[in-house]
């Protein structure tokens, strides 16, 4: 522990931040999820998706830009669910499908979920860790409220749009991916702002489109796509499915995640499952656990080894969080 941070169990992190968003208006099933997908991204270190937002969703919840009192709709045809999540939390929203998605994907072999009306859904592998544990491939897509411009233009066509899978190995493992197709976060531009840090050359632009090291520059102007124009048409991708195929907000009609301005965002996401096993090869387990040890044999780990199994007790283990966060939030918990 330095002295600007404090060392807290994840299990107390859970309840003090459910405790805050039922305070600010949430019902205790829907603060929940949301509770426990932070905790679990502190203790993964995915800062970005952790503590760094409790205060903004109780503001959100206050002003109404999130429903906590929402009940997620669910209709199911075939291989197909659909959510609506009606301006409340991702979490509870995700969840109420997730079941309905893992048994179509068992029947079908390949099955998918959109979720619209939806509000931010903070690390996206926490929604495709289960789909891998039950033995299936899981993707996961959001849109979010445009910070994003394609390489040559000026303003953001995009959100950060990110993107997750997870993929069973057969030997109780995980192979979990979990990006933005921007540069950089929002929410670690945002970080760096606070912190008065400047930012590599890469993740920003200014309002004239010109490169910047300044973080409040690139947070007025834009954010760059990861790998350029192919990043750029992968966001695109992301975009057509999570908005356009849900029903939900382009993220340039989105609004703010970040601030009270606006109604509720009322963005999407979109879920695919898929079951091997109707794919009759039967080497699939084993090739991609020789595809994992490829891996080690190259001196790297395989991605997502870092990314907790949605079904662990980690609530007494330990994570350093900055003191005055801590502070917040246990105010915000009463």
């Amino acid at each position: 522990m330095t002295a600007s941070h404090v060392s807290v169990p994840a299990g107390l992190i859970e309840r003090t931040a459910k405790t805050a968003l039922v305070r600010s208006g949430a019902l205790p099933e829907n603060a929940g999820p949301v509770a426990r997908a932070m905790a679990r991204a502190e203790l993964e270190g995915n800062r970005v998706c952790g503590l760094f937002y409790l205060p903004i969703f109780c503001e959100h919840l206050k002003c109404g830009k999130v429903d906590g009192l929402a009940e997620p709709a669910v209709t199911t045809k075939d291989a197909v669910t659909t959510v609506d999540a009606l301006h409340g939390f991702a979490h509870p929203a995700i969840e109420a499908g997730l079941s309905h998605l893992a048994q179509a994907a068992r029947n079908f072999g390949v099955a998918a979920m959109a979720v619209r009306n939806s509000y931010n859904c903070l690390a996206l592998s926490h929604h495709v860790t289960p789909l891998a544990e039950c033995g299936l491939i899981g993707l996961c897509v959001s849109n979010a409220p445009a910070s994003v411009a394609p390489p040559g233009a000026k303003r953001a066509i995009f959100g950060t749009n990110p993107l997750a899978f997870a993929v069973p190995r057969g030997d109780g493992a995980m192979i979990v991916v979990d990006q933005s197709m921007s540069a950089v976060t929002k929410t670690e531009m945002l970080m760096r702002r606070e912190r008065g840090e400047p930012i590599p050359l890469g993740w920003a632009q200014d309002g004239n489109g010109a490169p910047t090291t300044d973080p409040a520059e690139g947070l007025l102007g834009s954010l760059l796509p990861g790998g350029g124009q192919k990043g750029a048409n992968i966001a695109l991708l992301v975009e057509i499915l999570a908005a356009v195929l849900t029903g939900s907000r382009l993220s340039t009609e989105a609004s703010p995640l970040g601030n009270n301005e606006g109604g509720p965002p009322e963005v999407g996401q979109f879920l695919l499952a898929i079951d091997a096993g109707h794919f009759g090869s039967g080497h699939f387990a084993a090739s991609v656990g020789r595809l994992a040890e490829s891996f080690a044999e190259a001196g790297i780990r395989t991605p997502g080894q870092r990314v907790l199994g949605s079904g662990q007790d980690w609530s007494s283990a330990s994570v350093e969080i900055d003191q005055g966060l801590w502070q917040r939030c246990l105010d915000l918990a009463g």
